[in-house]
């Protein structure tokens, strides 16, 4: 008998976009969500996930920031519309 089963990292694009002025380069530009996340498949079929982490990207100079998790979590449910620049946490 055998079994094919793995773990893996992913990256899941959040259907979200706001226009604003860089707090990296001053540019004005968009942000935009995603969310990695670790899982576990089973005959390629992903059972559960773990380790998920929220991001905002800008467009313009390509600059990370985390965001918290239940802020995360709202985006992806369509709840949250705008997000405040006090809310970017910078990934260096």
């Amino acid at each position: 008998m055998f079994f094919i089963f793995g773990i893996s990292t992913k990256e899941k694009e959040i259907e979200f976009s706001q226009p604003i002025v860089c707090p990296s380069c001053g540019a004005y530009g968009r942000l935009e969500a995603f969310m990695t996340y670790t899982y576990f498949s089973l005959f390629f079929i992903p059972l559960f996930k773990w380790n998920k982490k929220y991001y905002m990207k800008s467009v313009c100079c390509g600059s990370l920031y985390t965001i918290d998790k239940e802020l995360g979590k709202s985006i992806e449910r369509g709840e949250v519309t705008r997000i405040d620049e006090s809310e970017l946490n910078p990934v260096n």
